[in-house]
């Protein structure tokens, strides 16, 4: 066992750890992976979104970087233009220096893409995002149209509020849902349509605050009804009422505790795998929000085909990657990048595209035998190369992904705050940014909730020029109109929360990224799967821990339960 040199946890490395990174050439790591994660997650800021001017073209631009980031921050169409060569930064290695501070200068120095925001059509506050069209707020989502405030959105239309939503037509509140259609509360269900409350159901329609169906229609309460019953037990409630909404959202949650059965992991068609939300992996190992994934360890959130990496977030295709950030685009041989696109044998480079064989570079396109922005040729790139980690290694530097202290942001702007909170001493202490810029402004409301219709039905469009106040983090915030069209369209209630404290409820809703060690429970609920009512011999990793009230069964029990 080792200990973590951070949070001075005991982890293990087993033998087949050994095989990868000595397949890798690099040592083994001394974080565990949590504060592996923690400090790749401390690069990559979300929602913190700025207008700032771009420093070449001078318009006004959205930007991950304030106006107070002290080095350059071009926009998409200058940083991806001819108008400037990376190689101009270029700088020669000083051994006398630290790596990690020549490379910090390189990156401070270097301009940086404002926002990842790709091929997109009226989504200019879309972020980590591609080929949108009319969409406003999506965090890392893809082919949608006439979508709002979401995350993880992908190929979807008239979908707004939703977390972990693909394929999706006219949603509200759709959490870990795919192919759904007119549906809004909806959580880990999939191909369900015109239905309100749900949790795992499958190909449902016409169904209301229920749990664990498969292909049914009319069901209100988990009971079967007539569409005459079904219809009049509906009648009862408007969803547009924000006061029936949040009883209506109370009582699901209580129906998530007492009544659902809940699987012990979210996978379809994987072998040999854990962790959570997974599609077609194999050999995949503490893996959360990954499809088509083989021989992996320790990745979160890889939509697409990779193979054989370790310690990987955000990447879209590719393989051989350790300690990477955002990689996208049929790659290989990746170790301790960050934006790292369509590039190969790759080592501690920042937002580099179609290149290979770099080491130490920063915003650079079509790049090759490149170290710190300089070019070599191939005998001085390996020469050079390998001195540099010798000399990175006589300094314990090598080996692990960028220090958290070099990141651009401040820890309460990226997600690593997200997932381990700190305050902004606790951040100092171990020498990360905190940023003071303002995000948001407060005690500007021009109209209070209490002043305002209960129902939407009772609102018109004049609602879109007052500001309000939300209830959680006490920031103002608007009602822009398209998203009061589709409110007043699809009965939905006016929200009372800003957009960052609605997406935070919803990730909520979701377990944690951590295993623990169970056993099947059916036994202990009275579900007569075994003889005897003995208790089901399987036991699992699960997202859910020990101590908490749902009802956590094997896949074997679970399927009994739903089919």
């Amino acid at each position: 066992m080792q200990t973590c040199k951070q949070c001075k946890k005991q982890f293990n490395i087993d033998a087949q750890d050994q095989v990868f990174y000595k397949k890798m050439n690099v040592p083994e790591p001394t974080l565990c992976p949590d504060c592996r994660r923690q400090r790749r997650f401390a690069f990559r800021n979300e929602r913190a979104l700025y207008s700032r001017p771009c420093d070449l073209c001078k318009k006004t631009v959205v930007s991950f970087y304030s106006v107070s980031y002290p080095g350059k921050v071009y926009c998409q169409d200058c940083w991806w233009s001819d108008a400037w060569d990376s190689k101009t930064y270029g700088r020669v290695y000083d051994p006398s220096k630290s790596f990690f501070e020549q490379f910090h200068e390189l990156f401070l120095s270097v301009p940086q893409l404002a926002l990842i925001n790709t091929k997109s059509e009226n989504a200019a506050f879309t972020a980590h995002s591609a080929s949108n069209k009319n969409c406003y707020l999506l965090i890392s989502a893809g082919f949608n149209e006439d979508c709002y405030y979401g995350f993880q959105i992908v190929e979807s239309r008239d979908v707004m509020d939703s977390t972990f939503a693909r394929q999706s037509e006219i949603g509200y509140e759709l959490v870990d849902c795919d192919k759904m259609y007119n549906s809004r509360y909806c959580f880990k269900s999939e191909g369900c349509r015109d239905s309100a409350f749900l949790y795992d159901c499958h190909n449902c329609d016409n169904c209301f605050m229920s749990c664990n169906l498969r292909n049914k229609r009319y069901v209100y309460n988990n009971q079967q009804l007539t569409k005459e019953e079904y219809e009049k037990e509906l009648s009862a409630y408007h969803i547009s009422s924000f006061k029936t909404a949040e009883t209506l959202k109370k009582d699901f949650a209580i129906m998530l505790k007492n009544d659902a059965v809940h699987r012990f992991s979210d996978q379809i068609k994987c072998e040999q795998s854990t962790g959570d939300h997974l599609l077609n992996c194999k050999n995949c190992v503490q893996c959360f929000d990954v499809r088509n994934a083989e021989d992996c360890k320790y990745i979160v959130v890889s939509p697409v085909a990779i193979f054989d990496c370790y310690d990987t977030n955000y990447a879209i295709q590719g393989e051989l990657f350790c300690d990477v950030l955002s990689n996208i685009g049929a790659a290989m041989d990746q170790a301790f990048c960050q934006y790292s696109w369509a590039s190969s044998r790759m080592q501690y480079c920042s937002y580099v595209m179609n290149s290979e064989d770099c080491f130490g570079c920063a915003s650079a396109k079509k790049a090759k035998y490149c170290i710190l922005n300089k070019q070599y040729t191939r005998e001085e790139y390996e020469k050079l190369r390998g001195r540099i980690i010798e000399d990175m290694e006589a300094r314990n530097e090598y080996g692990e992904f960028f220090l958290a202290a070099l990141s651009p942001f401040g820890y309460n702007e990226t997600i690593a705050n997200d997932e381990w909170p700190l305050t902004r001493e606790e951040a100092n202490t171990r020498g990360w940014k905190w940023s003071d810029e303002a995000r948001g402004v407060r005690g500007k409301e021009t109209k209070q909730w209490s002043d305002m219709p209960d129902d939407t039905a009772q609102t018109d469009e004049s609602v879109c020029n007052e500001m309000f106040e939300c209830r959680a983090c006490r920031k103002n915030y608007k009602i822009i109109k398209q998203e009061f069209l589709f409110y007043k369209r699809h009965g939905v209630a006016l929200p009372r929360e800003c957009f960052d404290c609605r997406h935070m409820a919803r990730m909520r809703m979701r377990n944690p990224r951590k295993l623990w060690h169970r056993q099947c429970a059916c036994s202990l609920y009275g579900h007569g799967h075994h003889a005897d009512n003995q208790q089901c011999s399987n036991k699992f990793e699960t997202t859910y821990a020990p101590e908490r009230p749902e009802k956590v069964f094997c896949a074997e029990c679970h399927l009994k339960e739903t089919a």
